[in-house]
């Protein structure tokens, strides 16, 4: 067992990272002084717990505060408090779970314990009310929740919102943890029995039906909903699913992040208001399906890659049909052997009345499309339409330029064949930004696709001239950053910048003046907001 102290004859603030104490080893930590400060983190991304227990011997007053950086996973197993008025602090970091066990001997009263959750990011606490607690002090309070954020604690089958407290409760309807909330915004609190979710994609979708609109969360098995065609329809089933983003692998991130439509993105009021719907979710154009994922123009139909956690909601009819979402033509769910994937699986697996999957079924007048020349039309009425929303326009002008020392630097007019751009190098140049607009591949082309990719401009030559020759710099030198992979037109191999791509200094490789060659094989489209179009026109 090892052990830190905290204060007396030792410095009050340190930093240890969690695998130092990895395996069974065990770690004490005293507190001997008003104001200590422990922080604990996880360079190495261990998976191992670093099990810790925590005396705090300082009489009065003072702040003890515990800090977990990314990823740490600390379990406070014991806790004895002798010490009254004092104010502890545990900060979460991003991916950090904090386990804790409030003190089973207390000596005093008056103390106050805050856990922060970081405020941008996914932590986990995980609390455990368990044992003779004989501590005066007040319920510990809640800041920093943030989208992902979790609370889960130990004994508790339910939860709710309770003013501005989180009150959790076993199976007889007794409370066994309580947090003060207070400040923080608790619509986006949900329970999934003793456990506390803060979501970012809320619950409330509207669903149009025969009485108005509702929230797609309250559907249950023989509600009623109105169709696109007008006719009424009856619910089977409705699937959920809840996800995280730090447990979404990165090749399957464009088919599992939410599509936010923004309002008026497909027509005027379509949709109502914002619509967020999953990326494999069609949406009806007159009949013919599209999935979401293919419509994203990164203006008003955007891909929501930095949402922590959202759930999934979908309807199942008793005949499959087009229902309204926010207004949204959208299809009803379609059991094509991924039911598993839905949290209440279960609920169908022994009812007799659902069977084996049978996909979707032949509608005379509704076809799924994924791309093709009717995809491209509508991507071109929803691009045109984007435009005409927010101001924005596409341009082919990639307004290349490099910065060195600081400094923007423009090509000289004089130019040796088309596509190759000159650049005056001062002396002693240090690393080169090669700067351009930028776009995400699929986001300004009416075809579909699904590459998102962000690209500046096409590089198929980079050499640098000086006083004693000219050199070529390979383009698949492993010291240049900010380029896409390398890839054949027609023969000749490009790399795509990304909008701001480095050549180190070390690659030119001279102290005098110097002319650094691009060659640009291909340019793209590229959004461009009102903003920077009034300070184009300025210019």
């Amino acid at each position: 067992m090892a052990t830190i102290t905290l204060g007396g004859f030792t410095s009050s603030i340190k930093t240890i990272d969690q695998s130092s104490y990895a395996g069974d080893q065990k770690l004490t930590v005293d507190s001997v002084a008003g104001n200590t400060t422990l922080t604990i983190n996880n360079a190495t991304n261990s998976n191992d717990v670093l099990d810790l227990t925590q005396t705090r011997l300082f009489p009065i007053g003072g702040t003890s505060t515990l800090n977990l950086g990314e990823n740490a996973h600390v379990k406070i197993s014991e806790f004895f408090d002798l010490s009254a008025g004092q104010t502890s602090n545990y900060n979460l970091g991003e991916g950090s779970t904090l386990e804790y066990s409030p003190p089973s001997i207390g000596g005093g009263a008056g103390n106050s314990t805050t856990f922060d959750l970081g405020g941008d990011g996914t932590s986990t606490l995980i609390y455990n009310p368990g044992g003779l607690q004989l501590d005066l002090s007040s319920s510990p309070k809640i800041a920093g929740l943030s989208a992902g954020d979790q609370i889960q604690v130990n004994g508790a089958t339910q939860g709710a919102v309770e003013g501005s407290n989180l009150v959790f409760r076993d199976d007889n309807g007794r409370v066994v943890g309580s947090f003060n909330a207070e400040g923080q915004d608790l619509s986006k609190v949900t329970f999934e029995g003793g456990k506390m979710v803060y979501a970012c994609y809320l619950k409330g979708s509207r669903i149009a039906t025969p009485d108005g609109e509702v929230q797609v969360e309250t559907l249950k098995a023989g509600d009623k909903v109105l169709t696109a065609a007008g006719g009424v329809a009856t619910v089977k089933w409705l699937g959920h699913r809840t996800l995280y983003k730090n447990r979404i692998p990165a090749k399957d991130a464009v088919r599992a992040f939410p599509i936010l439509f923004k309002k008026d993105s497909i027509a005027n009021n379509v949709p109502h208001r914002d619509l967020t719907l999953s990326p494999g979710h069609h949406v009806s154009f007159d009949g013919t399906l599209v999935p979401a994922m293919m419509l994203v123009n990164g203006q008003t139909i955007i891909q929501q890659f930095n949402t922590k956690v959202f759930e999934y909601f979908h309807v199942e009819l008793e005949q499959f049909d087009i229902i309204l979402t926010e207004g949204v033509p959208a299809e009803s769910y379609v059991d094509t052997g991924n039911r598993s994937m839905f949290q209440n699986a279960a609920d169908v697996a022994m009812n007799p009345d659902f069977g084996p999957a049978e996909g979707r079924p032949e509608v005379e007048g509704i076809k799924v499309v994924q791309q093709g020349p009717v995809v491209e039309a509508i991507r071109k009425q929803l691009l045109a339409r984007a435009e005409a929303i927010t101001g924005a326009v596409r341009t082919t002008d990639a307004a290349l330029c490099i910065e060195v020392n600081g400094q923007i630097v423009h090509s000289t007019p004089e130019f040796s064949k088309e596509g190759v751009y000159h650049f005056a190098l001062p002396a002693n140049a240090g690393d080169i930004r090669i700067l351009s607009r930028s776009a995400i591949v699929r986001d300004v082309t009416p075809l579909a696709r699904r590459d998102v990719r962000q690209i500046g401009v096409g590089l198929s030559g980079i050499a640098v001239s000086t006083a004693g020759g000219r050199q070529q710099i390979s383009l698949t030198d492993t010291a240049l950053t900010g380029l896409n992979a390398a890839q054949d037109v027609k023969g000749t191999a490009m790399r795509w910048t990304n909008g701001a791509a480095v050549i180190p200094a070390t690659l030119i490789n001279t102290t005098g003046a110097a002319t650094l060659e691009l060659t640009v094989l291909r340019t793209y489209s590229y959004w461009m907001d009102a903003e920077v179009q009034k300070t184009v026109r300025a210019a």
